[in-house]
């Protein structure tokens, strides 16, 4: 038995309250992130693009019923996350071959980038590292052109929701707020 699946099992406040003592706490708004290079399914490799927003999305597993949903709504939105200058980044454990033929079975356009070990998973807190294995935590972060923080989140919020984020932001941005 999984340690989520374990801990999916408590009532919500006990649920709620495991997971702050053992949950890394996520990088705050306004801090730099890390510097990354990871290499996606197809061979190609990806960083911070220092002209483009990113949405980093951290996600537990290929094929499942809940990183499909996630996935799948960050698709039917890509257009739209283009449109605005952002790029979308997704992360996992899986090797190459478990992420492209989840995105070819899917029809994602983003990259699917490989992080063996959960190296960039950790950096980024969406990562729980047990003596016997390393769960990602399902974790998203909104980063501007310079890697700074403007939204950090455990869960999987809607892309709608990331769109209008990166929509408010560039209009601060513009307005010099």
């Amino acid at each position: 038995m999984s340690v989520h699946s374990l801990i999916s099992r408590f009532p919500k406040p006990v649920k709620d309250a495991v997971k702050e003592r053992i949950y890394p706490p996520l990088l705050q708004e306004g801090e730099v992130v890390p510097e990354w290079h990871l290499q996606s399914y197809d061979d190609s490799w990806h960083r911070h693009n220092k002209r483009k927003w990113s949405v980093m999305v951290f996600y537990p597993g290929d094929d499942t019923p809940g990183c499909t949903a996630q996935l799948q709504d960050l698709q039917d939105n890509y257009d739209r996350f283009t449109a605005l200058g952002a790029r979308v980044y997704c992360f996992n454990l899986a090797e190459a071959a478990s992420h492209q033929a989840f995105a070819q079975k899917y029809g994602f356009d983003f990259p699917i980038l490989v992080d063996r070990g959960g190296v960039v998973a950790r950096q980024f807190r969406a990562a729980l590292q047990t003596p016997f294995k390393t769960y990602i935590l399902r974790t998203v972060y909104l980063v501007n052109p310079e890697r700074r923080v403007r939204l950090a989140n455990r869960g999987a919020p809607p892309a709608a929701a990331l769109i209008r984020s990166i929509e408010a932001l560039q209009q601060a941005t513009r307005e010099g707020m």
